[in-house]
């Protein structure tokens, strides 16, 4: 016999029920990849669009193939990329970067956006294993204020 304080047995979900969650699984999977996916695409045709124009005519791909390849900047850009790192790390490469750099400390704005930018790199780029192990926490830029530091 069923009291007012019984608990009701529970209804089994609809067809309608099962379907809405059935989609809304569905957009939980294919959301990440769908926006990953156009991210990406994004990306490439951006940068397409800034490297293509600094390429002669006449060296662009889609004169010898006849259409227009995506990601041909991207690759550009990564050999440019390539080159002045293998460049920068040999005698006259470092030797400019220190010249350049005591160029940029003579301006006063520059030098501190320089600095900044500089230091991120450094610091996000490490090829150590021991970049970001350890928080801390110091008084800076005065006393009474706490920046984190790793």
């Amino acid at each position: 016999m069923n009291t007012p304080f019984d608990d009701e047995t529970p209804k089994r979900p609809g067809l309608f029920a099962k379907l809405r969650a059935s989609f809304l699984t569905g957009i939980v999977v294919i959301a990440p990849v769908g926006l990953t996916i156009w991210l990406i695409w994004t990306l490439i045709g951006w940068v397409d669009g800034v490297v293509l124009p600094l390429v002669p005519y006449n060296m662009r791909p889609e004169n010898y193939i006849g259409i227009n390849l995506r990601g041909v900047g991207v690759i550009i850009f990564l050999l440019f990329t390539i080159m002045v790192g293998w460049v920068a790390k040999g005698l006259i490469g470092k030797s400019m970067i220190r010249f350049a750099e005591s160029l940029v400390d003579r301006m006063p704005v520059v030098r501190s956006i320089y600095g900044g930018v500089k230091q991120i790199a450094e610091t996000v780029f490490a090829q150590t294993e021991r970049s970001f192990e350890k928080a801390c926490l110091i008084q800076y830029p005065r006393k009474g204020i706490w920046a984190i530091g790793f």
